[in-house]
C-alpha cells in the first residue's frame, strides 16, 4: 500500500479474475454502496484510510452474496494484512454438477492472490464449521500458532512450512499439494468444500491434522470432529402443535452457532400446561358495566390498537390482523423476555392490550360474543358452552420470562378452536 493506487492494482486483478457468478460489482467506504470500477476506486481510494490503516470492502449485488473485505495496516511489528472472501449460501458451493468447477475457481483466486503478495496463512472453509472449531487463529491471524485444525483449503507461509518441515508437509495426505510463489504451500483436504462435514471429509482433516502434530490421537481428534458434523445434522422438529410455529421461529433464529440442535431436542419434549383460563358459559359472570357496547369498543378500539401501535415494527403482522399475528407475537414477547423486563406500570399497560388483541380474534376469527366486565380479568368471550377470559390469559402470559410460552395467545386461540369445532359438529 505504500505504493497507492499502483500497488492495490494487483489485487484489484485478482478480485477482478474471480468467476463472473461470483465477482463482486459494488464497492463501499463509510457511505452508502457504489458501482464498483478501478478508475471510480482510484478517485476515492483516500477515503480507504484511516490513520495508517487502509481498508476497502467490495460485494456483490446479485446472489450470492459475496463480499470482500481487504485491510492492511503498518505499525511498530510490521505490516499486517489480511483478505476475507465470504460466499453466501453455502449451497451455492452444492449446486448439482457445480461443486469442482466452484472450488477451482477459489483455488484459482488464492494462486492469483500468491503471486502478488506473500502470503503467511490462509483457509477455506465453511465458516459456520469455523465457528463451531476453537482454533484460535480463526479470530486472530497475527498470532504465531502451531497447526491447531485443518480445513478444506490451507495455506502455510514460509516460517510455518519451515517449522513444520517442507518435506514433511508435502507428504501430508491431501487431495491437492501445490507449492506456491514466495515459499507458501497450498493444499487442500477434499476436491471441493461441499462435502465438509462429511465422515469422509472428516477422516481426511483428522488424518492430515495427526500427520502435522503426531503427538495427536487419530481417534480424539476424528471423535471432536463428527461431533461438530452432528451439529450440521437436523434433529426433526416434533414440537406440541399448539405452539409448533414459536419454536420453529426460535430454532429458526437460532441456527446452528445459537445451539438450535439442543434446543429442538429440548422443546419436542416440552407441552405447555393445558390452557385453564375459561368457565362453563352458564357460570360465567354477567355484564356489571354501566354500557356494554362503549366497553366493548374500549377494547377492540383502544387497547387492542394499543397492542398495534407497541408491536407493527417488531412484529408487523399485527397491523394486519391475520391469524398468524398471534404466534409470531407470542414468539417476540418470549424471545425478547418481555415477561422479565416489564414495570409494573408497563405490565398494567400491556396487560389489556394483550389480552383485547386476543379477544378480538376469539370474537372474530370463531364468532364468540363479549362479556364486558369492570374487573378486565373477569371479562370473557363466550363462544358455545364455554366463556374464555384472555385478559387472564394475557396477565398469566406476561407474568416471567418463560410464560409467554406457558402461556402462548396461540395456544388459548387453538383450544377455543377446536373445541368450537367440535360443538359444532
Amino acid at each position: 500500500m505504500e505504493r497507492g493506487f499502483e500497488g492495490l492494482e494487483k489485487v484489484l486483478e485478482a478480485i477482478e479474475s474471480l468467476d463472473p457468478g461470483v465477482r463482486p460489482d459494488k464497492m463501499r467506504f463509510s457511505g452508502p454502496r457504489l458501482n464498483y470500477s478501478r478508475k471510480a476506486l482510484r478517485k476515492r481510494l483516500h477515503e480507504s484510510y484511516i490513520g495508517e490503516t487502509f481498508s476497502l470492502m467490495l460485494m456483490r449485488s446479485q446472489p450470492p452474496e459475496t463480499v470482500i473485505s481487504f485491510a492492511s495496516r503498518t505499525n511498530e511489528e510490521g505490516v499486517f494484512c489480511s483478505l476475507t472472501l465470504d460466499l453466501l449460501p453455502f449451497s451455492f458451493l452444492r449446486e448439482p454438477g457445480q461443486p469442482e468447477r466452484r472450488a477451482e475457481h477459489l483455488v484459482s483466486f488464492v494462486r492469483a492472490m500468491a503471486s502478488c503478495l506473500p502470503l503467511t496463512f490462509g483457509l477455506g472453509h465453511s465458516f459456520t464449521d469455523l465457528r463451531l472449531g476453537t482454533d484460535p487463529s480463526v479470530r486472530d491471524l497475527s498470532t504465531p500458532r502451531p497447526i491447531y485444525e485443518t480445513f478444506w483449503l490451507n495455506v502455510y507461509g514460509p516460517a510455518t512450512v519451515q517449522a513444520i518441515g517442507r518435506q514433511h508437509l508435502l507428504s501430508t495426505p491431501a487431495a491437492l499439494m501445490e507449492e506456491l510463489p514466495h515459499g507458501a504451500v497450498l493444499w487442500l483436504t477434499r476436491p471441493t468444500p461441499a462435502d465438509f462435514d462429511s465422515e469422509e471429509a472428516r477422516l481426511a482433516q483428522a488424518r492430515a491434522l495427526v500427520h502435522l502434530r503426531p503427538e495427536l490421537s487419530l481417534d480424539s481428534t476424528l471423535a471432536t470432529l463428527r461431533q461438530r458434523s452432528l451439529e450440521f445434522t437436523p434433529v426433526p422438529m416434533e414440537f406440541d402443535p399448539d405452539i409448533a410455529d414459536i419454536l420453529r421461529m426460535e430454532a429458526d433464529f437460532r441456527g446452528v452457532l445459537g445451539g438450535k440442535r439442543s434446543f429442538v431436542e429440548r422443546f419436542n419434549r416440552y407441552h405447555p400446561p393445558a390452557v385453564s383460563e375459561w368457565l362453563p358459559a352458564s357460570q360465567a359472570p354477567e355484564p356489571d358495566v354501566d354500557n356494554v357496547k362503549a366497553a366493548i369498543d374500549t377494547y377492540e378500539g383502544l387497547y387492542a390498537e394499543q397492542l398495534v401501535a407497541l408491536f407493527h415494527t417488531d412484529v408487523p403482522q399485527v397491523m394486519e390482523g391475520v391469524l398468524e399475528a398471534l404466534p409470531h407475537l407470542d414468539w417476540h414477547l418470549w424471545h425478547a423476555g418481555w415477561g422479565r423486563l416489564l414495570s409494573h406500570v408497563q405490565r398494567e399497560t400491556l396487560v389489556p392490550a394483550l389480552g383485547a388483541f386476543l379477544g378480538r380474534f376469539l370474537v372474530g376469527g370463531l364468532g364468540g360474543r363479549w362479556v364486558p366486565r369492570m374487573k378486565l380479568e373477569e371479562a370473557a368471550v363466550v363462544i358455545g358452552d364455554r366463556a374464555w377470559l384472555p385478559f387472564l390469559r394475557a396477565r398469566h402470559a406476561l407474568q416471567n420470562q418463560e410464560a409467554p410460552l406457558d402461556y402462548s395467545c396461540s395456544q388459548l386461540f387453538r383450544t377455543a378452536q377446536r373445541i368450537a369445532r367440535a360443538h359444532h359438529h
